[in-house]
């Protein structure tokens, strides 16, 4: 930001993209301050002391605006959301994300003991139940420190001297839970103190003892004072800097200190914490950033150096997993476990820095100790306590779930796997998996075990959640293998998977191995099924399995056969393959409309009485003069009886075409006057023929149908 001389223009906002130094937006903004949010590209502007306004730069909008009734004397960003705002009778907080908070909302009002105090931080708990706000005034001749610790639950302030502070929190040895934690440092008239105490003490936790410990400052630095508190959260430390650029580090169970430096010779004005490094970061009046953080590989060694600090090390070690406590730690495990103090050695094994010592080995020693009656085991007292730490590692995690499911309390694996606290691996899936296919999935999904997973969910008749599973993780399992199993299993699923497969992706699967697990079952309907889906585009390189479909139903399901050959769907199969089949089913108008050799529509064709009367009329029509009059001497000479009387009206149909001179030929060879007489009889009267009258007179003579022939001569005209 970049303000203008006094009685300049209005002071110009200048928005710098410090990736490649380009101004990225140039406002004329009247504002005498501007602060940044942490990590997004969100930005505060506060001019003439009332007047706010937050802006989006990624998505260059406003965000929020508002208006104050008195000047923010101090302002900062306390959490991912919200900023806190001190006036100089009131703190307010001012939730930037949140639509229904369209102004600062009043929080506490000030103490009297922060009047003419400039206010130099304001500090929120995590929880944000606690707030305190820290103000410096000069009072004969030196810096005082005050601050105002207020309570939201109870609503009520506390005055103290200090002149900087922080929130915490920290586990205590047997705790189920953190305790929370308020420290601040002052330096009077007399001294100079770090105190550290409890807020908000919940049962059944142990109370925090209090600590108050002599800040040293150098002879150098009589009229140094803190300015600045950071706790680290990895390390449970306490950052301590003052005006004259000295760092402190302080225990924050204990108050103990750990070192102590300069590390600027001009005054650090502003901290912040430094989560990548779980240090703190500060900037000096000269512009300068300065970073401050602990060396995981040589804090330990440094502490050792003073054997008063052993107990320091073992604790900040486990707290931490820093390395160089290891023989120490060591050390007191073997005493332990020898002494028979198996619970203390457990505690020990499980708090081992880096957990070295959390080892198959130790394990197995806890497993050999024998049972006290009517106590809990050494091994589940260890387990207990890996558990209340965090997650349990791969082999810790098997050798706590075989005891579990022996004991049939799969639920503690259920609740346990809810709160993250076991690793996840195959070997553990196989373990549940005899127990329960739907936990296994879970704990297959965590280790990654994509082919463990599907297989689960296949088992547990999850199949609908196989082909989404696969493609978020970009697996592609046997799905032909994996079908086999669920068809065994649930044979109608087997094939709604099947299909759902081949719409996905039809070289995800082998068609053809698909129906012989089908057919393998006798599933001759879900193989159809299948079928119909995958051959419904009627491409020609799917001909074989066009006939494969057609072959299996006319052996198992005729009726099927032949709606699907009605359907006319497919044309790139096997015709003789399906003709043959179409016949030995009995389907004789698909084997006549499939073969194409004489012999074999013949042999179709004298079965007349199973063929209907309309399709054997039209078929004659399709067939060569020649091959039709062979077809009705065949009809005649297997079976004239059955066959006559579809002959006579294939013949009367196709009289014109065939000819009545062969037909009569035909009919006179089998002697059939009952065939010549009416055929004859179906077309005398329409044709001139003499031949043609000839004969019916004669047959009809030979029927005996005397007035018939009568008729014929007193009408026809022929002689």
């Amino acid at each position: 930001m970049r303000q203008q001389a006094e009685g300049s223009a209005s002071p110009e906002v200048l928005i710098v993209d410090l990736k490649n130094g380009n101004n990225v937006m140039k406002r004329p903004i009247k504002a005498d301050s501007a602060i940044m949010h942490w990590n997004k590209q969100v930005i505060a502007l506060k001019a003439s002391g009332k007047t706010l306004q937050i802006f989006d730069l990624a998505q260059k909008s406003k965000l929020k605006s508002a208006t104050m009734a008195e000047d923010v004397v101090y302002w900062k960003w306390f959490s991912e959301t919200s900023l806190g705002l001190v006036t100089d009778t009131s703190v307010f907080h001012w939730n930037i994300f949140d639509p229904a908070q369209a102004s600062p909302q009043k929080v506490f009002d000030r103490n009297q003991n922060l009047s003419g105090c400039q206010i130099i931080n304001y500090r929120v708990s995590d929880d944000e139940k606690w707030m305190v706000v820290v103000g410096i005034s000069q009072q004969n001749g030196r810096v005082v420190g005050s601050m105002q610790l207020y309570s939201r639950d109870r609503g009520i302030s506390q005055s103290i001297e200090g002149h900087a502070a922080a929130f915490g929190t920290m586990r205590l040895e047997d705790a189920p839970a953190d305790s929370k934690l308020f420290t601040f440092a002052n330096r009077t008239a007399t001294g100079a103190k770090l105190h550290i105490v409890e807020v908000d003490h919940q049962a059944p936790n142990p109370v925090f003892q209090k600590r108050a410990v002599d800040i040293y400052f150098p002879a150098e630095a009589a009229n140094d004072f803190p300015v600045a508190m950071q706790v680290s959260s990895k390390y449970k430390v306490i950052y301590l800097v003052t005006k004259y650029g000295f760092i402190h580090l302080y225990d924050l169970e204990t108050g103990t200190t750990i070192f102590m430096n300069r590390i600027s010779s001009d005054t650090i004005f502003t901290t912040a914490p430094d989560s990548e490094s779980s240090g703190i970061v500060g900037v000096n009046r000269k512009g300068q950033v300065l970073a401050v953080s602990v060396d995981d590989t040589t804090l330990i060694p440094y502490l050792l150096q003073n054997p008063e600090n052993a107990e320091l090390a073992y604790k900040l070690a486990s707290r931490a997993g820093l390395p160089g406590a290891d023989s120490l730690y060591q050390q007191r495990f073997d005493q332990l476990l020898s002494s028979g103090d198996y619970q203390s050695a457990a505690k020990t094994a499980a708090n081992s820095p880096q957990g070295f010592l959390r080892t198959p080995q130790t394990i197995e020693k806890f497993k050999s100790v024998p049972q006290q009656q009517g106590q809990l085991s050494v091994i589940l007292q260890y387990f207990g306590m890996l558990l209340d730490k965090g997650k349990l590692n791969e082999h810790e995690t098997l050798e706590l779930a075989r005891p579990v499911l022996q004991q049939n309390r799969k639920h503690l694996l259920e609740k346990w796997l809810g709160e993250s606290k076991l690793a996840c691996s195959e070997q553990l899936g196989d373990l549940v998996r005899v127990h329960d296919a739907n936990l296994a999935q879970q704990i297959y999904q965590q280790a990654g075990a994509s082919q463990k997973v599907i297989a689960a969910m296949a088992e547990s008749g999850n199949f609908d959640q196989i082909l989404p599973y696969s493609r978020s993780v970009g697996y592609s399992p046997d799905f032909n293998g994996l079908l086999q199993h669920i068809v065994r299993v649930n044979p109608e699923k087997g094939a709604e998977f099947a299909t759902a497969i081949a719409k996905e992706d039809i070289n995800l699967i082998d068609v053809e191995r698909t129906v012989d697990i089908f057919q393998s079952q006798g599933m001759v309907q879900q193989a159809t099924a299948f079928l119909l889906d995958v051959l419904s585009a009627n491409n020609p390189e799917q001909g074989h399995l066009q006939t494969r479909l057609l072959e299996m139903n006319l052996m198992n399901a005729p009726q099927v056969a032949d709606a699907i050959l009605g359907n006319e769907m497919f044309s790139h199969y096997d015709k003789p393959r399906v003709a043959q089949l179409c016949e030995n089913a009995g389907l004789l108008t698909r084997a006549l409309e499939h073969y194409e050799d004489p012999v074999s529509i013949k042999r179709c064709i004298v079965q007349s009485d199973k063929i209907p009367e309309e399709f054997l009329l039209n078929y004659f029509g399709r067939l060569t003069v020649d091959l039709a009059l062979e077809c009705l001497d065949e009809m005649l000479k297997v079976n004239i009886r059955q066959n006559l009387q579809a002959v006579i009206n294939i013949s009367k149909k196709y009289s014109d075409l065939f000819g009545p001179t062969r037909i009569i030929d035909l009919l006179e060879k089998y002697r059939t006057a009952e065939g010549l007489y009416f055929y004859l009889g179906g077309i005398v009267n329409i044709t001139e023929d003499e031949e043609v009258t000839f004969k019916y007179i004669e047959a009809a003579t030979k029927m005996g149908q005397l007035q018939e022939v009568e008729r014929i001569c007193r009408e026809s005209n022929c002689k």
